[in-house]
């Protein structure tokens, strides 16, 4: 299957511009002139003007529809197509400033063990080779590419306890996505989260992470989350997820068990059960596979790369895992 190349921000001008363009019909079809005979130098050319803009009213309303559906459209594309980026991005973002905020923690710890021995007189406080003070924690963490979107990650901090995380990705058009998680001293947190296209997610849980004898910190998440879409259509998912972090390579795995109850894209009420498995390489590179089974026992497996790719098999079976195919 060839590549697809999605210009969302093309995609999102066009949107704005259909929309702008329908004002101005409607502007000219609701704003009939009624000019002067003197505007317009006789009465035969008054009489033609009146009667070009009721003949034409009907095409006016028209065209106006037209453009607010094409407007409606692209907007819908650029938005979902924006959602499923900022989504990588902000995993992306978040693993970057974890990684930094762990290499200050260690750049931290051996300055603070030179000063005790500096301050003990066991170590000479003019060596070239003494560790450097990394200044203060960090407090954000911005990454922007080569098209011109950010992504920024500020960091809220009580003493040496995390408080809250806030991730924001803006396009270069203007469309931006959300998400503030604040974490309590006894491991519950609430996420809240605005997509491109104003969904909003509540979120609340509780996160335990321990450390392994490897060094790395395994992590288990139990939640609910609250879907609201535009139209007031709220969405449930609940479940668990457990993840490894190392935070000498970055290289994290995880895996997502949810139920989710709520309309379908028909606005048909379905429960579907699924499960996320994530796979996060040194490089920071996704990769993402995602099982959905239906009541039924048919449903859907989507497995999203690095490079951006994206396919989907289908399975009238899946709850067995067999009967597998590419979705046609």
């Amino acid at each position: 299957m060839p590549d697809i190349a999605v210009d969302y921000e093309l995609l999102y001008d066009v949107a704005k511009q259909a929309r702008s363009l329908k004002d101005q019909v409607h502007e000219a079809r609701t704003n009939t002139p009624d000019a002067s005979v003197e505007d317009i130098g006789s009465a035969g050319a008054r009489t033609a003007v009146r009667q070009y803009y009721v003949r034409w009213t009907g095409a006016f309303r028209d065209s106006e529809e037209k453009l607010d559906k094409l407007g409606e459209l692209y907007d819908n594309v650029a938005k979902g197509w924006f959602d499923w980026d900022a989504r990588h991005a902000k995993a992306a973002n978040e693993q970057g400033a974890a990684i930094a905020a762990d290499l200050w923690k260690g750049q931290k710890a051996a300055w603070d063990s030179w000063q005790k021995l500096v301050a003990e007189g066991k170590a000479d406080p003019k060596d070239p080779d003494a560790p450097k003070d990394p200044g203060a924690q960090p407090t954000a963490f911005t990454t922007r590419d080569a098209n011109g979107n950010t992504t920024t990650t500020t960091y809220a901090y009580d003493g040496d306890r995390l408080k809250s995380v806030t991730t924001t990705v803006t396009s270069k058009s203007g469309l931006s996505s959300t998400e503030t998680t604040t974490y309590q001293p006894d491991g519950t947190y609430e996420s809240r989260s605005t997509d491109g296209t104003g969904n909003v997610t509540v979120s609340n849980g509780r996160s335990t992470t321990t450390d392994t004898p490897e060094g790395r910190k395994s992590t288990t998440n139990t939640f609910t989350s609250t879907t609201t879409d535009t139209d007031g259509k709220k969405t449930t998912t609940s479940g668990d997820t457990t993840s490894v972090f190392n935070p000498q390579t970055g290289e994290r795995t995880s895996r997502t068990s949810y139920t989710t109850t709520g309309p379908d894209k028909n606005g048909k009420e379905r429960t579907v059960k699924g499960t996320i498995d994530t796979t996060v390489d040194d490089k920071g590179h996704e990769t993402t596979t995602t099982v959905e089974v239906k009541k039924d026992g048919s449903g859907t497996k989507t497995v999203e790369t690095p490079d951006g790719r994206s396919q989907k098999w289908v399975s009238s079976s899946a709850d067995k895992d067999t009967g597998w195919h590419l979705e046609p």
